[in-house]
């Protein structure tokens, strides 16, 4: 009987998957839950970033920030079907990422006492992830005119 209701549920997700094209992708879910992706993380890593002057809480509050403003257009394109531009849109954020990443090796306290150079990269980096996140949500907003293009189906959840 397990078996039966095993195969059972793995034919029924691979017909909703075979399926998944034909529906309307819903943009307000995607774009709602990529901006939670970003704005939960990057609050708690500002939490952390300002609960003191120490440079592992800031190196932690980044880390939180910045992780979260790099899942949130995987998200938001996970959700809507869009795995290429998920992967392209996660590139910028992921790049501040590491570049913050080896800024804060290279001098552990560019946050506090950093040399002006290192700190302006740190800088550079922290806004490269906030607007790759901000475009990589955005595009998400055009997710039912490139399936409308893509099917030939006729959309309505883009336009709020």
């Amino acid at each position: 009987m397990a078996r039966f209701a095993l195969a059972a549920s793995l034919v029924a997700a691979l017909a909703v998957a075979a399926s998944a094209d034909e529906r309307e992708p819903q943009v307000a879910v995607a774009v709602g839950a990529g901006t939670g992706f970003a704005l939960v993380p990057l609050l708690a890593g500002g939490v952390l970033w300002g609960s003191s002057q120490d440079d592992d809480l800031h190196r932690t509050g980044m880390l939180v920030a910045m992780a979260g403003l790099t899942a949130a257009p995987v998200v938001a394109h996970v959700i809507v079907r869009e795995y290429k531009r998920a992967l392209i849109f996660a590139a910028l954020p992921l790049a501040g990422l590491i570049a913050n990443i080896i800024i804060m090796e290279v001098e552990p306290q560019v946050t506090t006492y950093g040399n002006p150079e290192t700190r302006v990269s740190f800088g550079v980096a922290l806004t490269a992830g906030v607007v790759g996140a901000t475009v990589g949500l955005a595009d998400t907003f055009g997710a039912t005119d490139r399936w409308s293009a893509r099917t030939g189906g006729v959309g309505l959840g883009a336009r709020f």
